[in-house]
This record gives C-alpha cells, structure tokens and sequence, in this order.
C-alpha cells in the first residue's frame, strides 16, 4: 500500500507540475496574442544612430522644451500641459531613449549621454531661437548638465521638485538609490513575461494605460534601470560640478512637505530636501524659489496650473528680454 501510495502522489505531483507548466505557456501565448503595438504621434530625429521621438505644438519663439523624470512617460506627463499651454509659441516635449517611441537605450547609456542627446534635440529644434527648459526630477539634473555647456540659447530654466546630484548622500538611509535586485527582478519579470501575464486580467480605461503596463512589464524598462544603477545612484557634492548660471532666469518649483504629512518616510526628509532645492536656486542671481502648496514630487499631477502659469510667465519674461534687445539694437543703430 505504502509503495502504491507513493507512486499515486508521486504522479498527482508530476500532473500539477505538468499542469502549471502547460497553464504558464498557454498564459504566455494569450499574452503575446494580446500584446499590442502602438504608434505615437510625433516626428523623429536621430542621435548616435538612435531614433528619438518628439512632439511639437504651437508655433513661433520662443520654445519650451518639457523633460520627463526618471521613468516617466512624456505623454502621461506632458500632454495635457502642452494642450493648456498658447499656440503663440512652440512647445515640445520627447521620449528619452527606452521611452515610449524613441528606440530601446544602451544600459551603458549615462546621464552626460542624456544630457548631450537633450542639446542636440534642442538645437535640431530651435537652432539659435531662445529656449525655455522645463525640467521634471531626474530631467532636472539632465538639465542643468546641459546649461552648463551654453551650446543653445537657454533663456530661461524651470526646475520641478528637481532630483539632486547629491540626494543619495544627503539622504542615505531615508531615500537610498533603486537596488541591483529591483533591477534584476525586472529582468526576470521580462524573461519570463509574469507582468505581461499579469497584464492578461487587467482592465484598461485607455490605450495609454496598456501601453505603460506592457512598457513596465518589458526589457525596455530593465535597461532603463540598469543606466541609472550602471552610475551607481547621485552622490556627488553639487560644487562639484562648479555650475554658474549667472543670471540665467531660474524657477525652482519644490513640492510641499505637508502634503506628505500622512507618508512618514517622505515627511522626514522635508528639511533635507528643502535645502537641497534652495541650492539649486543659488546657481543663478535670477533665481526664484516656491513651495508649490498640497504638491507632492508629482507637481505636474498635482498642479498644472502653476506649472502653466510659471511657463506662460516664464515666456513672457523672455519675450520681454527679446524686445528690450531688440530696441537697444535698433538705438545702437540709429546713433
């Protein structure tokens, strides 16, 4: 009987591996049946061979040019911003590589690649027009790498609850860089396709929304994670990159930290990342700096009002700048 039994639950085990096997591929094949491909709107340029997809709205200078965060997707963030913002000027905003409908990134890619991907896309857009650079997060040390540089006519720079170069440090133990094993748990995800499985019972108000479980659940977001932990997280003092901005105009726009009142984690490190904004603002002598009220780090999500009004204002002032030049030109002229 004991022998009998054995080979019984020995071959009730065999099934159930069998079946879950069988279930798995089955799941897999759906998954594949239901994956679908979408095509965004926009125009293409490319950079060291890679294709990177842009969209422009408006016309006329000057140009504002809008930089997601890390992991962000320009449409989720932007869209609706650009659609509030006047046609009077052009807007703009791109998929970094491994976004959306740019082409996959190179896991060696790095943040001074980004930030030079970032100048040839400004200048492929505006040529020598003046900008205004909105910046999001992580898209704010990109950035402020690309200020640095002066190769485009940066007239103007908005910085959105800005990343630091040096959080990691400021904030070790509190707000410590995403892991290797984050990483590396995406890579099997995507291996073995669990998300996409996942994704197989999910219910989706938008073709958006499918796009970015499929996006999440892929390959091109593991590479994406392996760029940011191939550089080993932000840890270094920001004179060290001796940035001076002069008297470049310079908005930093910094969440407010009551609205973290209920999330401990965050609420601690209110006053850490407080001072880590405010350095920002010293780069340059026209700075100014706002704690945007009930704004989480999410400030588009949270307050795209503000987020407009500081472009519309942030325009205008360049616009201001354009004309004064333009009479003193005309005077010099004259004389």
């Amino acid at each position: 009987m004991s022998s009998l039994y054995r080979r019984i639950y020995s071959n009730k085990l065999l099934f159930a591996i069998a079946l879950i096997i069988f279930s798995y591929f089955i799941l897999r094949g759906i998954a594949w049946y239901k994956h679908e491909i979408f095509v965004l709107q926009g125009e293409y340029f490319t950079f060291q061979d890679k294709k990177v997809r842009y969209l422009c709205q408006g016309s006329g200078h000057p140009y504002v040019i809008l930089e997601t965060g890390f992991g962000n997707d320009s449409e989720e963030v932007w869209s609706s911003i650009a659609n509030q913002l006047p046609s009077t000027f052009t807007t703009c905003y791109y998929d970094r590589l491994g976004h959306g409908g740019s082409d996959d990134v190179p896991t060696t890619f790095t943040t001074e690649q980004k930030s030079q991907l970032q100048e040839s896309l400004i200048k492929h857009i505006a040529g020598d027009s003046p900008v205004v650079l909105v910046a999001k997060s992580y898209g704010g040390i990109i950035a402020r790498r690309t200020t640095a540089r002066e190769n485009i006519n940066l007239a103007a720079l908005l910085l959105l609850d800005s990343a630091h170069e040096n959080q990691h440090e400021v904030l070790r133990g509190i707000f410590d860089p995403i892991s290797d094993t984050v990483k590396n748990l995406q890579y099997i995800n995507a291996t073995l396709g669990l998300f996409e499985i996942k994704n197989i019972f999910n219910e989706y108000n938008s073709d958006r929304s499918k796009r970015l479980a499929q996006y999440y659940a892929g390959f091109r977001w593991a590479h994406v994670l392996s760029t940011y932990r191939n550089e080993k997280g932000f840890y270094t003092p920001l004179e060290n990159f001796n940035y001076d901005f002069g008297d470049l105009k310079l908005v930093v726009m910094s969440h407010d930290r009551e609205a973290y009142a209920s999330r401990p984690r965050f609420y601690s490190m209110g006053e850490k990342w407080a001072k880590m904004q405010q350095s920002l603002a010293k780069l340059s002598t026209n700075s100014e700096h706002m704690i945007v009220n009930d704004a989480t780090h999410n400030i588009t999500g949270d307050a795209p009002e503000v987020v407009i009004a500081k472009i519309k204002e942030a325009v205008e002032y360049v616009n201001n700048q354009f004309s004064r030049n333009v009479t003193n030109a005309s005077g010099t002229t004259d004389s």
